[in-house]
C-alpha cells in the first residue's frame, strides 16, 4: 500500500470506503462476539480493508476488484492464509497472468522472507507455470539467501524447485560458493548431501 510519505508520481492509497468500484459493497465487520476476552486494537486502515475483504469473501466474489483488495490485505498482513487462499481462487477464476502474480509475490517475499504463506503461494505459482520458471526461482532464492544464507523457507522452496522443476546441474557449484563464505552453513552442507 502506498503511504503519504512515498515519492510523488506513485498512486496514493485510497481507503476502500472511498473507492467508487466498492461503493456497492457493505463492509462485513469482524464478529468477535458480545464480550471479547481480549479485544485487538486494529489500525483503522487494517480494519477497513478486512471488513471489505470479508464482504467480498462471504459473497464468493471472484473479480478484479476482489483481487486488488486481496493485495491491500496482503500488504497489511502478509501472513493471512485466508487472504492468500482466496487470492488463488480469484486468480484461477480470472485466468490471470501468473507471471505478473509472481512479480507481485516476489515483491512481498523480499520484505517477508520468513513468511510461510508467501512461500506457499510461490510454490503454487511455480507448479502452475512449470519448468519455464525454474531459473527465475533459483535466482530469486539466491537473492534471498544472499541476505540470509540459512533461511529455511528459501532453502525449502529451492529444494522443491530443484526436485519438481529441475536445475541440479549448477547446484553443487552454488553450494560450494556458500561454503567458501561460511564453512558452518549447515543448510548448504545439507544441500550438498542431497545432491550426492
Amino acid at each position: 500500500m502506498s503511504s503519504p510519505d512515498e515519492e510523488e508520481g506513485v498512486d496514493k492509497w485510497v481507503p476502500p470506503s472511498r473507492r467508487p468500484e466498492l461503493a456497492d459493497v457493505a463492509p462485513l465487520p469482524q464478529a468477535d462476539g458480545p464480550c471479547p476476552v481480549v479485544a485487538i486494537a486494529y489500525r483503522d486502515d487494517f480494519r477497513e480493508v478486512m471488513d471489505y475483504f470479508r464482504a467480498l469473501y462471504a459473497a464468493g466474489e471472484r473479480s478484479p476488484r476482489a483481487l486488488r483488495l486481496t493485495a491491500d490485505a496482503i500488504d497489511l498482513n502478509p501472513g493471512n492464509y485466508t487472504v492468500w487462499h482466496f487470492r488463488r481462487v480469484i486468480l484461477e477464476a480470472l485466468d490471470a497472468d501468473l507471471i505478473q502474480e509472481m512479480n507481485f509475490v516476489d515483491r512481498i517475499a523480499e520484505c517477508n522472507a520468513k513468511n510461510y504463506q508467501v512461500w506457499h503461494h510461490k510454490r503454487w505459482l511455480a507448479e502452475k507455470l512449470g519448468p519455464d520458471v525454474a531459473n527465475s526461482e533459483h535466482e530469486f532464492t539466491r537473492k534471498i539467501l544472499y541476505g540470509d544464507a540459512k533461511n529455511y523457507h528459501a532453502w525449502s522452496h529451492r529444494q522443491w524447485v530443484l526436485q519438481a522443476l529441475g536445475g541440479w546441474e549448477c547446484e553443487l557449484q552454488y553450494c560450494n560458493q556458500l561454503l567458501e563464505e561460511d564453512v558452518f552453513n549447515n543448510s548448504a552442507w545439507n544441500q550438498v548431501v542431497r545432491k550426492a
